[in-house]
């Protein structure tokens, strides 16, 4: 089948309003031997915090500075009457950044000032960590298993493997948002359609940090109006109390975004190993800042329009977290920049082949599940910028992209070698992501069948109240695999063709 055909026969589809699979149904999976599941994760989990605390207390010059958490205290401390003219004029904190996010996500740590910079410090790494159980509570449950022992288990032990994934270890290192908005944006997506309030976290995520805003788009392209509605108001709230509150600094943001967004180049370069974005890769690969800049534009059209396709197709199908996972790849891969720490998007993927692991018979999906791991785990490395081995730097957890020269323009000299190392999230990204959608656009048919009769096993766990999560995949919903064209026994509503991703 030709892309045409695919893309055409795609968007006809989408555009015909075929029915949409419903999830969180009485048909909710459970875990078998839920609680001895509970028993692993509690220990599990227990043991990753008191190692974590173990290394931040060993290493304090690494793990408790909090660079990035620096600039959000050190603006919101600027920001008075005349404090507001300067919020996006002058860099802030220990390594003096620009502030560049809307006045309301400033007024949110002005509220926070009370804490102190050390109060601060205690909230940000307590909040994120919640929040990544929070991210693996919700992913769970939008594979369709129900509220339950064995789900709690689950999240707990996925916790304790996903916090030493480099993206999250350095999320918590830096003090950055990018975990407590991973987890407001997933635990809305995961509300049933029904609830009025669907849309707002997504709302709210965007008018603190403008990325999460392509969500609405995905909420519009499943055809859920009023989340995408709700999730409009909800922005455009946040922008209104900015500028109710912050004035004189929302006029300084609104009216010079580009200009705003753009400082951070002039600190530290989009071309620099960290970012891990199409526009990153394309600055190092090419010395020319026009030619980048419409190459950008192409690509992120191109895999913009496919993922977003794919994305819809597999909501739609009944695969919730496969298409959230897609559209929180693209918004990683099309911003202009994209710091490793932002690629926290690789919990709800782990969970996926997690799932996928457990609930396949292939052991394909055991090595997959473990080489995703050992690709974005964070090493204990004492790593120069020459991505040497140095006794002489203090033990921090590198992933292995770190492991090729950078900074001081050191990436415009490297060797094809070090190219696909140190472009390995993106690379990885781009190619997970265009392999994911076409299989999902040339596999996945949203044309009604005959219902066909469903039975579902007994599992032995120990039953919970049915919980009609957001976005469940009552099947699996896993990461690139050519499966089955047939209907999905395990789906409510199976009488139609279910993704073949997984399934």
């Amino acid at each position: 089948m030709s892309f045409h055909h695919v893309l055409v026969s795609s968007c006809r589809e989408l555009l015909t309003l075929a029915p949409r699979t419903p999830y969180g149904t009485k048909r909710d999976k459970t875990f078998g031997r839920g609680r001895l599941l509970l028993l692993v994760g509690v220990p599990a989990a227990l043991l990753t915090l008191g190692l974590w605390a173990w290394w931040s207390l060993t290493q304090t010059d690494i793990f408790w500075k909090m660079f990035d958490l620096s600039v959000y205290h050190n603006a919101a401390e600027s920001v008075d009457d005349r404090g507001q003219y300067i919020l996006y004029e002058r860099p802030f904190g220990i390594w003096q950044l620009p502030f560049i996010y809307p006045p309301f996500s400033a007024y949110i740590f002005v509220k926070l000032l009370p804490l102190g910079f050390a109060g601060l410090k205690w909230f940000m790494t307590v909040s994120s960590l919640v929040s990544i159980l929070a991210v693996c509570w919700a992913s769970w449950g939008m594979l369709g298993y129900r509220r339950s022992w064995g789900r709690l288990g689950a999240a707990l032990t996925t916790f304790a493997v996903v916090v030493w994934l480099e993206p999250v270890s350095w999320t918590l290192i830096w003090g950055q948002v990018n975990l407590a908005l991973l987890a407001i944006v997933l635990l809305d997506l995961a509300q049933p359609d029904a609830r009025w309030w669907k849309g707002i976290g997504v709302g709210l995520a965007a008018g603190f940090k403008l990325t999460p805003a392509i969500f609405i788009v995905y909420l519009v392209m499943t055809r859920r109006f009023r989340a995408a509605v709700a999730a409009v108001a909800a922005f455009f709230a946040t922008v209104a109390f900015g500028w109710i509150v912050l004035p004189n600094a929302s006029r300084t943001y609104w009216t010079n975004l580009s200009e705003i967004s753009g400082r951070v180049d002039s600190e530290l370069s989009v071309g620099t190993l960290n970012n891990q974005s199409i526009k990153g890769m394309l600055t190092r690969l090419i010395d020319n800042e026009s030619v980048v800049g419409v190459v950008w534009l192409i690509l992120c059209a191109a895999i913009v329009i496919l993922g977003l396709l794919a994305a819809a197709k597999a909501s739609l199908a009944g695969r919730e977290l496969l298409g959230v996972v897609i559209v929180g790849s693209l918004s990683l891969l099309v911003s202009p920049i994209s710091w490793s720490h932002h690629w926290v998007w690789v919990i709800p993927a782990f969970v996926l082949l997690a799932h996928m692991a457990f609930t396949s018979r292939r052991t394909l999906w055991w090595f997959a599940t473990a080489g995703f791991f050992v690709f974005y785990a964070s090493w204990p490395m004492k790593i120069n910028a020459l991505g040497e081995w140095d006794e002489r730097v203090p033990l921090q957890p590198f992933g292995l992209m770190w492991l090729v020269p950078r900074d001081e323009d050191r990436e415009s000299h490297w060797n094809v070698w070090q190219f696909f190392v140190g472009n390995s999230y993106l690379l990885a990204g781009i190619v997970l992501t265009v392999v994911v959608s076409w299989l999902i656009l040339k596999n996945t048919s949203l044309t009604s069948l005959e219902p066909v009769e469903i039975s579902t096993p007994d599992s032995g766990a120990v039953e919970g109240t049915p919980e009609p999560v957001g976005a469940a995949a009552p099947a699996g919903a896993g990461a690139a695999s050519v499966g089955s064209s047939e209907p999905d026994g395990t789906d409510e509503g199976a009488g139609r063709k279910g993704v073949g991703i997984g399934g």
